[in-house]
């Protein structure tokens, strides 16, 4: 069985194929290299903590992070 193009794959077809395949170390850093390669990343503090709760809500309804089955 050949691997996909890790490199041409979506973020969001490398999470559906990691979700099937767990183990797969090299989709694994792919998607890692596709996340750390994101214009305006967001880091936060301890003084967003109390924010957490609404941002983790804003995450899981954001259209990036959905998964088609």
């Amino acid at each position: 069985m050949t691997k996909p193009n890790f490199i041409t794959m979506s973020k969001s077809e490398l999470k559906a194929y990691l979700l099937k395949n767990r183990n797969d170390t090299e989709a694994f850093h792919a998607l890692m290299d596709k996340i750390n390669a994101e214009p305006n990343r967001k880091f936060y503090t301890i003084d967003d903590i109390d924010k957490l709760g609404e941002l983790i809500k804003a995450k899981r309804n954001s259209k990036d992070n959905q998964v088609e089955s």
